[in-house]
């Protein structure tokens, strides 16, 4: 199995058990950006990339608490487990169209722009280079018909703040939020991101 710096997860009802892949090389690593069907199959396929030693695991498109703590325990303390603060106020299959945005040091970050549509519904992955940057994302995606903006958690929450502030109420924002446990996890992430 190919080692996975970090691994996004979007729950998506209509894909594959085994996951929907797209895996991006970047500096230092390797991205992947997956569509699972539920909370078990994200358990399955994060645990077997955890244990080929994932870094870090961020969860998208409506993850409830119970369905994240199916991912955490599957993960078993291997990397640290965020989950977008959407997930407390939607559940995903009532979203047709979401964005998640993440901070990006690429020369061109629309190079790496994800589109994904799994029954129906769009997924797009976009990374930005700045907090202009993602507000202009969030605003284009919003044009676009999104309903939801999902803000990867390696994003100041000032940020995400300011993506809120512009949509002014025109589609629900999330952020990634780290739980207490996995904040060691998450800094040690950051600090050897840093230092590529």
């Amino acid at each position: 199995m190919e080692p996975i710096d970090t691994m996004f997860v979007f729950l998506a009802p209509g894909a594959e058990r085994a996951g929907q892949r797209i895996e991006q090389q970047v500096a230092g690593g390797v991205n992947a950006f997956v569509w699972v069907p539920d909370a078990e199959a994200a358990a399955e396929v994060v645990a077997a990339q955890a244990a080929a030693g994932l870094e870090l695991v961020e969860l998208y498109r409506g993850f409830s608490l119970r369905e994240a703590r199916l991912v955490v325990d599957a993960v078993d303390g291997r990397a640290p487990v965020g989950v977008s603060g959407f997930a407390f106020g939607a559940g995903a299959g009532e979203v047709r169209d979401s964005v998640t945005i993440y901070g990006a040091d690429l020369e061109d970050p629309g190079a790496r722009r994800v589109d994904v549509e799994v029954d129906g519904r769009r997924t797009s992955v976009v990374p930005v280079a700045d907090a202009e940057g993602a507000v202009a994302a969030a605003v284009e995606a919003v044009a676009a018909g999104a309903e939801v903006v999902e803000v990867c958690g390696g994003t100041p929450l000032t940020t995400a703040a300011q993506v809120e502030e512009e949509l002014a109420g025109r589609a629900v924002v999330g952020l990634v939020a780290w739980p207490f446990e996995a904040l060691p996890g998450a800094a040690a992430y950051r600090a050897a991101f840093e230092a590529r």
